[in-house]
């Protein structure tokens, strides 16, 4: 949804599709994050799936777990924290996660 003005939103558009496990159908994200180029990463009942920020799927990052939830962190905001049913693993990119606001 485009923000127009302050409160004001125009027409939405799908950003983008969540890949199925063959046979499967309907299944849907859960947690996600960004990266300083807008690519997403969110998880999924493949991995995570990751997005560009026109939607396009640049691939899947598999996991010994489902994933549920991921976040960037680590000293340069390199290391993607996935949490999982049992897990936490944490996997290296060259990527930099996008750095939040933090509230008052």
């Amino acid at each position: 949804y485009p923000v127009e003005s302050p409160g004001e939103l125009s027409a939405g558009r799908e950003f983008c599709r969540l890949a199925q496990a063959p046979g499967r159908s309907g299944g849907g994200g859960d947690g996600l994050t960004i990266d300083t180029k807008g690519n997403l990463y969110i998880t999924s009942g493949l991995g995570l799936q990751v997005f560009d920020p026109t939607g396009k799927m640049l691939g899947i990052i598999k996991l010994p777990e489902q994933p549920a939830n991921v976040i960037f962190g680590g000293a340069d905001f390199k290391t993607l924290y996935v949490t999982a049913r049992t897990s936490l693993y944490t996997v290296q990119l060259e990527a930099t996660g996008h750095r939040f606001a933090v509230g008052k």
